[in-house]
């Protein structure tokens, strides 16, 4: 992926406007930043960015053709005052920042219609530096989802399956049942490339042969060290739990063999039916290369994939991706799979996980399935559920606080996936609000509050954002 994010920076007045002198004459001990000072600023709160451009204002159709002729190697732009039609026509990402102070607002808007964010920063300080210091830094978040733009660039995602290119779990049959399988994907491959994503798809008996293969003495390390850190094994047995180990080398290897940044495998039923006997689940390695910061979503979730990519490069974490259930009398939202990373926060923070066989099979079968993953994530959080449809260019969003499952259903542990999230929510509005067809059945959950970051995000990507919570 793309390491190095271009802004190009303009500004379209001195920083010493007439209002800037006229109030110096009265304040001659007052700071009036120059243009300099304030891109000096912004680079402080921003790592792995070059700014292009000058902090001098150019002529307008200078500046234009040059942008132009830089189209394919910029990512977005940081402009000081009301943007021209131009630029806009440009379709870059962009941060309009108004210079309060510097010049009146006339005609600066919310340009909604555009990948525009807006913020406002006044060459003469806030007598508060709190609150100086919070628009520099609503500035530098705006910078830093144009990164995420950037760094999604040149995503590579390995994609395993028999089945069409995405897999068999989404699209569902009401996503296609417009325009068909075929014309689905190739639109939705088509999206994807324009935010520069590709894709390798590869046969599952490509994978099997290698986890076959795999070097047992290394399989079993990692079977160790997965039962070590485990509160507990269920269900299951050391081999199965080897089984999945093997798996893991086998995705790993295919990952660097094909320089994927990311993997999505069918997984649990098509694997469970798989043509030459059943394929170990998938649920630690998946668990395990989210928690390492490699995205790893199972049932080739492409829309998961993608949230999930963008959520780390938010949060720091992979977030916890599941299929999606709205209980309108609890007032609660579920979210359940059988993986999940250990360390959902995205720093140094680990939860308790117990590893167990597929809930398809019963306690006393330990020989089926090989091992996923109970990952026993914490109460009383807020967090926030995200879902893009990179088909439809929408991103659905809403926030809740999580609660114990245990308490409203007996044997919540044993009730479908293995790992689930109970999220008190008002479940009436969002049953009301839902769109299966655009968004599907999964939807993925990030420990914290990242609304605005997220809306931010999308309104850069020229995605519609429905809040299904408002």
């Amino acid at each position: 992926m793309k390491k190095d994010t271009k802004i190009y920076v303009i500004f379209s007045i001195k920083g010493t406007q007439p209002s800037s002198q006229t109030y110096s004459l009265h304040h001659p001990d007052e700071k009036v930043f120059t243009n300099e000072e304030i891109l000096q600023e912004i680079k402080k709160l921003c790592t792995g960015v070059e700014f292009l451009g000058k902090t001098e204002p150019e002529n307008l159709e200078y500046t234009i053709g040059n942008i132009q002729g830089q189209k394919e190697d910029l990512d977005g732009v940081l402009y000081f005052g009301h943007l021209p039609d131009e630029l806009l026509s440009l379709n870059l990402p962009i941060i309009a920042v108004h210079p309060l102070w510097g010049r009146w607002q006339y005609p600066y808007n919310s340009y909604k219609e555009y990948k525009v964010l807006t913020a406002c920063l006044p060459i003469i300080p806030d007598i508060s530096a709190p609150v100086f210091k919070n628009r520099l830094k609503k500035i530098s978040k705006g910078i830093k989802l144009i990164q995420s733009i950037a760094k999604i660039k040149g995503l590579r995602i390995l994609i395993i399956t028999d089945k069409p290119i995405l897999g068999e779990y989404e699209p569902t049959e009401l996503q296609v049942k417009k325009e068909g399988r075929q014309k689905y994907e190739e639109k939705y491959i088509k999206n994807l490339s324009e935010m520069g994503v590709k894709i390798i798809v590869r046969p599952q008996e490509e994978m099997v042969k290698r986890m076959k293969s795999a070097d047992s003495k290394l399989s079993k390390e990692i079977t160790k060290k997965w039962i070590e850190k485990a509160e507990g094994v269920k269900g299951t047995n050391e081999k199965e739990i080897e089984k999945s180990a093997k798996l893991y080398l086998a995705m790993k290897e295919m990952m660097k063999e094909y320089d994927a940044n990311a993997i999505t495998t069918e997984g649990y039923g098509i694997f469970m039916n798989y043509k030459d006997g059943p394929i170990p689940s998938q649920g630690l390695p998946s668990s395990q290369f989210c928690t390492d910061g490699i995205v790893a979503t199972s049932e080739t979730l492409v829309d998961s994939l993608i949230t999930q990519q963008f959520g780390l490069f938010i949060t720091k974490s992979t977030g916890f991706n599941g299929d999606y259930v709205i209980d309108e009398d609890n007032n609660i939202v579920f979210i359940g799979h059988c993986e999940c990373p250990f360390n959902p926060y995205g720093d140094d923070r680990k939860v308790p996980y117990v590893i167990r066989n597929l809930p398809q099979y019963p306690v006393e079968e330990q020989e089926k399935g090989g091992a996923c993953v109970q990952v026993n994530l914490p109460s009383n959080e807020v967090v926030t559920v995200a879902k893009f449809s990179v088909h439809d260019k929408k991103m659905s969003l809403f926030t809740g606080k999580t609660v114990s499952g245990d308490k409203l259903f007996p044997g919540f542990e044993d009730i479908l996936c293995r790992t689930k999230l109970a999220i008190e929510v008002d479940a009436k509005k969002l049953l009301k609000r839902v769109d299966w067809q655009t968004f599907g059945v999964h939807r993925v959950a990030f420990f914290g509050n990242y609304r605005q970051e997220f809306k931010d995000l999308a309104k850069l990507l020229g995605f519609e954002v429905i809040e299904k919570d408002k």
